[in-house]
């Protein structure tokens, strides 16, 4: 065993120069400009993430203050030469003018008033006197204020050096007397670079996945990529591998994500919940392997997303497959699932059930349904309108009919013109589509059965196909077909054109002939379903059918009037807006009642569901809505004048029963309002 003791490698390798700090060049070369032109601050504050060198940072600018060697024999003109009595004793520990404070554990205000104290004494063989206070958000507010005074006018041979990782701790008066340095996180390629050099330092074969993998456990701090690189070391020798690296330090295995994103694209139900199922029984932390998870989906994100594969943090190999299988997937997809993941990660926190939180989430993934990419669709309408302008596309209006319908298609019946048809161009069928009805013949052209229509300068015959109605599933009725000779063509009235048959149908018949839209409130036939004209029966009235719903309507307004007369042994004041009501009319499952003014009507709205029922049970009518309509009212004088009586009756009782109501009526002048 070796007599010299261990020594990590965070320590080992700590910088004692500005050049050996990683990626804080923004400090380094401002610190380094105030040493050449002896501007330096009496007060600084070091901020950033931790094991970036906030703490290194201020030793080596103590040291370089300190040092004896001229500015024009150092290095760079401002590194310590390392050489003179106060560098090596600085390095050796053995300084006595460049003190470490530790604020987390010396926070009271007994302790600054100590450091009051000491602070007046000149340093001893050195140019400064240097405190590094490290973790300063840890002092107490008493202890902030009680340094202010010293800091904002501290003797000319004293200088502040203060590092912490919260700056928002720390009391605005003591930032403000400070000069502020805030140090960055370090990127992965710059941790893999100084991994490198040191697994060459220490004879250590590493392959590039293993660098990868220890500079992603850093997670941006270079002494944390440090330690698992000693962890390592003490797993595999001094032969680190990916394979067993990874199984060693429990990191969650890449193709482990990739199984997920292929689950993802199959919508791979099962396979979600045996991902899981492998993530439990290797031992996984299920937080991890989530945010493992929501870095995997960031990395096809720029990869669908970025042109320049660099900014993927992956390995080479890494990059080339998230490339590879990114390409599956749309922007609006991924931006998505990256959704999906990050409520997942907050939500597993607290989780009673996390498995059955994982699982569910994961499940959402591969239940989320293609995203349309609103960009490309727009691109395509474009597209579509240019071409359509350009005439090299022609737009065709469809009047679909159910195939059932099929074998009754052609029977012709007659058909109300519609008015000033547009012209619309149609696609031009094929002579062996199906056989059409004849056109109409004129004097100067004579029917010919292998015509497929008519020319597209002479009125058709108005034909219109009748399929089965898609919502109310009734027959088709049979119309006898028209006179074929110009004499029995009814005349058009003088706002109506006949359609003008081009004969250029989708079926090779003649189209129907198509209605304008009906306004919301009309009775028609016609329905848009799915953007597809369906013309209706137009159902005739029959005498038995006008007779039964007479009937119904007069077993309605009997019941009514029962049920107004029950009502007004119970309720007279409901009574009594019922008693102004009558029925007009039933339209389906629906009856229109008739009310003087709009305040009975809005007094009645909200008895409607009861009364609708009543009325159902009475009569065996299902009503299930009532509507009302304003009309002048029909109240005979005796109606009126017996409502009156009835309420003065009420009145008086209600006086006599509570002597309270007598006196307000007397003192106020109560009068009936109903």
């Amino acid at each position: 065993m070796s007599e010299s003791a261990y020594l990590v490698t965070a320590r080992k390798y700590r910088p004692l120069l500005f050049k050996d700090l990683v990626a804080q060049e923004h400090v380094t070369e401002t610190l380094k400009n105030a040493i050449r032109l002896d501007r330096l601050a009496h007060a600084y504050l070091f901020t950033g993430p931790r094991g970036v060198g906030k703490t290194t940072a201020a030793r080596i600018v103590a040291k370089a203050i300190n040092c004896t060697t001229s500015l024009e024999d150092r290095e760079d003109r401002s590194e310590p030469c390392r050489e003179c009595v106060s560098c090596q004793s600085f390095e050796q520990g053995r300084n006595m003018n460049i003190i470490e404070i530790d604020a987390a554990s010396n926070n009271r205000v007994e302790d600054i008033r100590d450091l009051r104290e000491t602070v007046r004494v000149p340093p001893q063989n050195n140019r400064m006197k240097v405190y590094i206070v490290d973790e300063v958000h840890m002092l107490t507010t008493a202890a902030f204020n009680a340094l202010l005074k010293t800091l904002e006018e501290p003797p000319p041979h004293v200088m502040f050096i203060f590092a912490t990782t919260e700056p928002h701790k720390v009391l605005p008066t003591i930032q403000s007397r400070c000069q502020r340095f805030d140090f960055r996180r370090i990127a992965i390629h710059e941790t893999i670079e100084r991994l490198r050099l040191v697994s060459a330092s220490e004879s250590i074969s590493t392959d590039e996945e293993s660098l990868m993998l220890i500079a992603r456990k850093g997670d941006g701090a270079l002494r944390d990529a440090l330690s698992v690189f000693d962890q390592a070391v003490s797993l595999c020798g001094t032969t680190i591998t990916h394979a067993e690296l990874v199984r060693a330090l429990g990191v969650v295995d890449a193709d482990l994500y990739f199984q997920v994103t292929d689950a993802v694209t199959a919508r791979n139900a099962s396979g979600m919940l045996n991902i899981v199922e492998k993530v439990v029984r290797s031992g996984y932390d299920l937080q991890e392997f989530v945010d493992g998870l929501a870095e995997h989906l960031r990395n096809f994100l720029v990869a669908v997303t970025v042109s320049d594969p660099r900014l993927i943090e992956a390995t080479d190999a890494d990059r080339k497959r998230i490339t590879e299988h990114s390409s599956r997937f749309s922007e609006s997809s991924l931006m998505s699932l990256v959704q999906i993941v990050g409520l997942l990660a907050s939500g597993l926190r607290t989780a009673r059930q996390p498995r059955l939180t994982l699982e569910m989430g994961l499940l959402r993934m591969a239940a989320l349904p293609d995203s349309v990419d609103v960009r490309s669709a727009l691109e395509k309408l474009d597209r579509l309108e240019k071409m359509a302008a350009k005439g090299e596309i022609r737009l065709v209006t469809e009047n679909r009919t159910v195939a059932d319908a099929a074998p009754i298609a052609s029977i012709p019946v007659p058909a109300a013109p519609k008015p000033a048809p547009s012209p619309a161009p149609v696609a031009t069928p094929t002579p062996e589509a199906s056989p059409t009805p004849e056109a109409t013949p004129t004097p100067q052209e004579t029917p010919t059965e292998s015509a497929p229509s008519a020319p597209a300068s002479e009125p058709a015959k108005p034909v219109e196909s009748l399929p089965l109605s898609p919502s109310l599933g009734d027959p088709v009725r049979e119309h006898p077909a028209p006179p074929t000779s110009p004499s029995s063509i009814p005349p058009s009235g003088p706002t109506q054109t006949p359609p003008q048959d081009d004969g250029m149908s989708l079926f090779g018949g003649a189209p129907a002939i198509r209605k304008n839209r009906p306004r919301p409130d009309e009775n028609s036939g016609l329905h848009d379903e799915q953007n597809v004209m369906v013309l209706e029966e137009e159902s005739d009235a029959t005498d038995a059918q006008a007779e039964q719903d007479s009937a119904g309507l007069s077993s309605l307004k009997t019941a009514w009037l029962e049920i107004v007369t029950d009502v007004m042994s119970s309720e007279k004041q409901l009574g009594s807006f019922l008693r102004h009501a009558s029925i007009l009319s039933r339209e389906g499952k629906t009856l229109l009642l008739s009310v003087p003014d709009e305040f009975h009507a809005k007094a009645l709205r909200n008895e409607r569901a009861k009364l609708a029922h009543k009325l159902s049970d009475a009569t065996g009518i299902h009503i299930e809505r009532i509507g009302f309509r304003v009309e002048e009212s029909k109240t005979t004088t005796e109606d009126a004048h017996e409502d009156e009586v009835n309420a003065r009756e009420m009145l008086d009782k209600m006086s006599e029963d509570n002597p309270a109501v007598l006196a307000l009526v007397e003192r106020f002048g109560g009068e009936i309002v109903w």
